[in-house]
């Protein structure tokens, strides 16, 4: 689980300290900088994945809109803080990564790394240097000598444009390095679009739904194809929205692309492209945090406004399905919905509040006794309403 993620000079975030529960509500104003702390998480998530400046294009948009305008810094920087179950054991990480920007407007900007480091605690280590990357070079912990008593680093060097998580490769001796890498690849963020859910286009075996749910259809079909009980268990909660739906199929047009149909029990089809925008919004999170495939327990899953086209009596359904899922995802939203505000009058240590200032924003929890009193007179959401819990 994730316990602590620090991020500084990342657009509006300066010298933020977030520490997440199991599941969290993060509310704010528009341009507040809740999506900036969402796409912050996500950055670091495809640093371990991709090279620098590919995760800026994907997330930021560009790799000259990283950094916060106002702030005369030229490096980005980021610390995570994760316990994560290793085997039988939960392994404590600590992951450090310092990103140089581009320093000229007259050339392609490009990002480097300028230091990056994980330690971990646990199963024979103790607060132990797996990885360390600097300019002068990168060491890695060869793991099974250190269980043996021996202390010996592997020496090597790296290019600048990506992390020396991205660059490991899948070996033993480098075990640990690699189980935080994957933790970190699992996290997810989503800010579904409803045009996009209908989009029949696929790739073979996708089992991981795009941050706009763009591959909703190409990832249910395998789903189905592959797993028919995680398939129906997604199907039983589509089905507490619209209990006209009795099945669900796919016709397959050519190699790149599936169409999904929505049948009753008399037979009548009802084509995606022809469903409501809520009933394919609540299918892709149903996806998302029902059957999306891991390996890990808990990986971090970011969900911007779910009340987006869903009935608000189905919001609840939500926390419901990560709390029935064992070993389920750690869980962000961030709405704007009073209804679903107020599934959190019992959740108050969850809640976090972020306000926008002329520089930068800034980011609190929300004060659970304070908030707890003013239930009596006020819903959590109408006191979000009043600014009362800002």
């Amino acid at each position: 689980m994730l316990e602590e993620f620090f991020v500084d000079n990342y657009k509006s975030l300066i010298n933020v300290t977030f520490c997440p529960r199991p599941e969290n509500l993060l509310l704010g104003k528009n341009n507040a900088g809740k999506t900036n702390l969402c796409l912050a998480l996500q950055f670091l998530s495809k640093t371990a994945l991709l090279p620098l400046d590919d995760c800026a294009d994907q997330v930021a948009g560009s790799r000259d809109g990283i950094a916060n305008f106002y702030f005369e810094k030229n490096t980005v920087d980021f610390q995570v803080k994760a316990s994560v179950p290793f085997s039988d054991e939960s392994l404590h990480y600590e992951y450090r990564l310092e990103i140089k920007l581009p320093t000229s407007a007259m050339s392609v900007p490009s990002l480097e790394v300028v230091t990056e480091s994980l330690r971990v605690t646990g199963a024979g280590f103790d607060d132990v240097l797996l990885l360390e990357n600097t300019s002068a070079g990168v060491q890695l912990l060869h793991e099974p000598d250190h269980l043996d008593g021996r202390k010996n680093y592997v020496q090597t060097t790296a290019p600048r444009d990506a992390t020396m998580l991205h660059r490991l490769y899948d070996l033993k001796t480098n075990n640990r390095a690699n189980h935080f890498k994957n933790y970190l690849m699992s996290w997810r963020y989503y800010s579904l679009s409803p045009a996009a859910l209908r989009g029949p286009d696929r790739r073979p075996n996708e089992t991981v739904l795009n941050s706009d749910g763009s591959n909703l259809i190409a990832v249910l079909y395998h789903l189905k194809t592959s797993n028919e009980r995680r398939y129906r268990r997604v199907l039983e909660y589509v089905r507490r929205i619209d209990p006209r739906i009795d099945l669900v199929n796919f016709v397959v047009g050519s190699e790149d692309k599936v169409f999904m149909v929505f049948e009753d029990k008399a037979g009548h089809r009802l084509p995606a492209s022809h469903a409501s925008n809520g009933t394919l919004c609540f299918l892709a999170l149903s996806y998302a945090l029902l059957a999306q495939p891991s390996t890990l327990v808990s990986p971090v899953l970011m969900i911007e406004e779910p009340e987006n086209s869903i009935y608000v009596g189905f919001l609840k359904d939500l926390l419901e399905m990560a709390e029935e899922s064992p070993g389920g995802p750690q869980l962000l939203f961030t709405t704007h919905s009073p209804y679903f505000i107020d599934l959190f009058d019992d959740r108050l240590d969850c809640i976090f509040i972020i306000r926008g200032g002329e520089e930068h924003s800034a980011l609190k929890e929300l004060d659970p006794e304070k908030a707890k009193q003013r239930l009596e007179m006020y819903p959590l959401g109408e006191q979000h309403f009043r600014e009362m819990l800002a």
